[in-house]
């Protein structure tokens, strides 16, 4: 399988690149093709969404580049902090930039939506400050905005949504613990096959 991770968060020494490294180097054991693509590196990064004409708006370089990978990818995995309930804006103008219609989606002359990214499956883990639980309550996007308006909406089933909550709240002691306890829960689901 091609295995797409995506990262967001601007410190390298983070929470973020230790949970993408993990799963990547549990997923290069059962021999997957890897690709971690950093959205802070220079590489990736891309101007907000502006245009006068959407349709007219040329595709840049890194933006071809985003939509090549999804379509690469068999699974998708995005890693991320959880900033005000939601992904870092540099993560959600990777979305706007990469699922793009006529690329990940299309509409029919029904005006119905046709996803064309068929068979993929996506990963979702984060770290948060806030406790874990609360980002299962409805009243909370960060679920629905991935499983539902992203990666529901494009066709692609999200098997595995996890949050690392109340980092900011522990001991460095506790905290160490808590956080080897979720690289463990990251191991296994790399470690399943769907």
């Amino acid at each position: 399988m091609n295995i797409l991770i995506v990262t967001a968060h601007p410190s390298p020494f983070g929470y973020t690149h230790t949970i993408a490294n993990t799963y990547a180097e549990e997923k290069r054991k059962l021999r997957h093709d890897v690709k971690i693509v950093d959205l802070y590196d220079e590489e990736n990064v891309l101007p907000y969404l502006k245009f006068k004409s959407l349709r007219q708006r040329p595709m840049s370089k890194v933006q071809k580049k985003f939509q090549e990978q999804i379509m690469w990818a068999h699974e998708i995995v995005v890693i991320h902090p959880i900033w005000w309930s939601m992904p870092p804006a540099i993560m959600k103008n990777w979305v706007d930039e990469a699922f793009w219609a006529g690329v990940e989606y299309k509409f029919t002359k029904a005006g119905k939506i046709k996803p064309l990214t068929h068979h993929k499956i996506a990963k979702v883990f984060a770290t948060s400050g806030g406790p874990s639980w609360i980002y299962r309550l409805p009243l909370f996007p960060l679920r629905s905005f991935w499983k539902t308006a992203v990666f529901g909406f494009n066709g692609i089933d999200v098997l595995d949504f996890k949050v690392c909550g109340s980092m900011d709240k522990m001991s460095d002691e506790k905290c160490k613990e808590k956080f080897d306890d979720f690289l463990e829960e990251i191991k296994k689901s790399a470690q399943k096959i769907k």
